[in-house]
């Protein structure tokens, strides 16, 4: 993949690594969606509709709230995470996904001690998990990487379709797709094996993995290319 933009800004590793970070959503989309009260902990314009049919009496209604009010509290911590100064994005990007991971494996530990079946437990986990995803979002919201948010696909795929642009561009916004795919396709293969917390586990590897990975990147001599 292309490291710098049509506009010329050079972005380093941090495509690719938006890309591995959206399979970890797929991931944790699938088992929120499953075993967590048939709602979403990243898709929130899902979980805003769900909320609707709650309302009308389709019994989503406590989940969908609740998912909607810990994402947005998560959006607003993360949104002020480093305000003060300019921090390196890839500083920002690991310090934030640490954070999200630290969130993802005690959800997963909560889910393996006491297992899916508990309503307050699973309720505890939803919210853990949702926060965790807005917290996320709105830290790489602030990256500014084109085409790759790892949680929203409508306007993603409105620009593969709707707009002819060039081939990096359309290929980004491809990958995106697929990687959310891939993460939900996985997730939902190991709850059909009765492997319940373990989307939350590989998730949680993968964003330890980004994490570590940023971090690093970050303080190699020429990172300041991609600042």
């Amino acid at each position: 993949m292309n490291r710098a933009t049509a506009s010329g800004r050079d972005h380093g590793p941090l495509p690719a690594l938006l890309l591995l970070l959206t399979v970890s959503t797929g991931m944790i989309d699938a088992v929120s969606f499953l075993g967590l009260g048939g709602v979403f902990a990243a898709a929130m314009s899902g979980n805003v509709i769900l909320f609707g049919i709650g309302i009308a009496g389709g019994g989503t209604l406590l989940s969908a709230a609740l998912s909607l009010t810990a994402y947005s509290v998560g959006a607003a911590c993360g949104g002020r995470m480093f305000l003060r100064g300019d921090p390196h994005r890839g500083i920002l990007l690991a310090g934030g996904t640490a954070i999200h991971a630290a969130l993802v494996f005690t959800a997963a530990l909560i889910g393996l001690r006491y297992g899916l079946s508990s309503t307050p437990l699973n309720r505890l986990i939803l919210g853990m998990l949702a926060f965790s995803m807005g917290w996320q979002y709105s830290i790489i919201r602030r990256l500014k990487v084109p085409d790759l948010t790892t949680t929203v696909v409508t306007t993603t795929l409105t620009g593969l379709f709707g707009e002819s642009t060039g081939y990096d561009k359309q290929h980004r916004r491809i990958m995106m797709i697929g990687m959310l795919l891939l993460g939900a396709l996985t997730g939902g293969l190991l709850w059909r094996l009765e492997l319940r917390t373990a989307p939350m586990w590989v998730a949680g590897a993968i964003l330890t993995g980004c994490a570590a990975a940023a971090y690093v990147a970050a303080r190699r001599p020429g990172s300041q290319s991609w600042s």
